[in-house]
């Protein structure tokens, strides 16, 4: 018998066999300018729970309840309930993962950048749109977003790395103050 695929066949065929699991998921990265205009609501939560089911085209997601402290963007209300659904989750021994997507903790504070779409609360750019907000002895610190994802930009035809919208921990009021200044300017 003789092989009629070629090399370059034979190599997709070695690939295919010896693919490892994703460990990011490539997205186009997004500035906090980017964030905020793609955004519906842009606010500071609290998680509050979580719940993993079907959605109507029967993938794996989970709902997270999120009580509003602050509302940067949008009409939410302090005290407020928000529900936020992410593309993963795990329903008895069936799971599915997305990396990329953002997985949030119940206790923990994040700031948010929501969109709705069909009436379902999304975050821009995947985990992008997902801050995680800590307290360092007393200062609030908003930390990047974007785990699970290289980002990356158009060069000219070529995709480079590129930066996440913060490059590394900064402090909450300054970074809301940053986000209401462009909300200010953004229609």
């Amino acid at each position: 018998m003789r092989w009629r695929g070629g090399a370059g066949t034979a190599l997709a065929a070695v690939l295919c066999l010896s693919a490892a699991t994703a460990e990011a998921t490539l997205i186009e990265a997004l500035s906090l300018g980017d964030l905020v205009s793609q955004s519906d609501t842009v606010v500071l939560v609290s998680c509050v729970g979580e719940r993993a089911l079907r959605d109507a085209s029967d993938r794996i997601v989970t709902d997270y309840d999120l009580t509003v402290e602050d509302t940067l963007r949008g009409t939410a209300t302090p005290g407020e309930v928000l529900t936020m659904r992410a593309l993963s989750g795990e329903i008895g021994d069936l799971a599915m993962r997305i990396e990329g997507e953002p997985r949030l903790i119940p206790g923990r504070r994040y700031m948010l950048f929501l969109r709705s779409v069909d009436g379902v609360r999304r975050p821009v750019g995947m985990s992008q749109g997902v801050l995680p907000v800590t307290d360092d002895r007393g200062a609030l610190l908003a930390h990047p977003g974007g785990g699970g994802l290289s980002l990356v930009h158009d060069n000219g035809g070529r995709l480079v790395p590129a930066p996440a919208a913060l490059l590394h921990p900064e402090p909450l009021e300054q970074l809301r103050e940053r986000v209401l200044e462009i909300v200010r300017r953004t229609p």
